[in-house]
């Protein structure tokens, strides 16, 4: 979330005021949010079936919101952060110069959906590979129009903060055969002083391609029966990264202690379901 803040005739007396909102504003928990734009699919990749891929942005807000859309550069951190990059590096190829984007700018009414059109060109004599850029939706303040709102008087002080929410995406190309391989290593259990159970571990991948998928973690007693303990959705590891530490906090069921038996990772395809990788922890 990026934060906009302007000030109109600040008075001294109303001062602390302001800086008291300003701290709400970047500190409240309950002030970061991702505003009210739904996006579906949450990622595109084309691998040579399709040309064009639509997206749907839906409003779920009360009021009308503006998004420009533009691309967006990143590479993937081990902790899964993503880091604002400029250039190309090796085994990291953009996807921006090749995708074109209709509209660029959307507006929504609320409860108002749109489509928009994603499509490749200039693909036919690139490289085997992937290709990777970000698709940013970022909510802009609608103008009014002009004479429509009163100038403040002078003597009077007034605060105007305007929160700007962005969302991005993945967006992949993807050509040539596919030889990833993905594998899970490292894992450790731990319990924190506040009773809190997590599992952790290491995602590994090596070949030509990015990984995407859903992390089920399960829980074996030493009788044999089996709870689910955790689960995390759409977890992404991006060329040119190999490794992307992970830990997740585990859910123990009434009356169920982690002491003995097992647990099991799997990491499945988000899509299909199949199976990526999986691994297993004796305790």
């Amino acid at each position: 979330m990026n934060t906009e803040i302007k000030f109109l005739s600040l008075s001294p007396q109303l001062l602390r005021t302001a800086f008291l909102l300003i701290f709400c504003l970047f500190f409240g928990h309950s002030l970061l949010a991702q505003g009210n734009l739904v996006i579906n699919p949450k990622r595109i990749v084309f691998d040579g079936k399709k040309k064009i891929e639509k997206l749907v942005l839906s409003n779920t807000g009360k009021d009308s919101a503006v998004y420009n859309i533009s691309f967006l550069e990143y590479k993937m951190t081990e902790q899964g952060a993503l880091e604002s990059i400029q250039v190309e590096e090796p085994g990291l190829r953009f996807a921006s110069p090749y995708v074109r984007l209709y509209p660029r700018i959307v507006k929504l009414g609320p409860n108002e959906s749109q489509i928009l059109k994603v499509q490749l060109y200039n693909t036919d004599t690139i490289s085997d590979g992937e290709y990777r850029s970000h698709l940013y939706f970022r909510a802009e303040e609608e103008k009014s129009a002009l004479g429509s709102v009163n100038k403040a008087k002078e003597s009077l002080v007034s605060v105007k903060i305007e929160a700007v929410f962005g969302i991005s995406i993945a967006c992949l190309i993807r050509k040539g055969e596919d030889i990833t391989a993905l594998s899970i290593s490292d894992i450790s259990y731990s319990k924190s002083k506040d009773q809190e159970n997590s599992l952790a571990f290491k995602l590994n991948r090596t070949g030509n391609m990015s990984a995407y998928g859903d992390f089920v973690i399960t829980y074996i007693t030493p009788n044999g029966k089996l709870y689910e303990v955790g689960t995390v959705k759409g977890i992404g590891l991006y060329l040119p990264g190999t490794t992307r530490n992970m830990s997740i906090k585990l859910n123990a069921p009434n009356n169920v202690n982690f002491v003995g038996g097992s647990f099991k990772v799997v990491f499945t395809e988000n899509e299909s379901k199949r199976i990526l990788a999986e691994a297993g922890l004796n305790l």
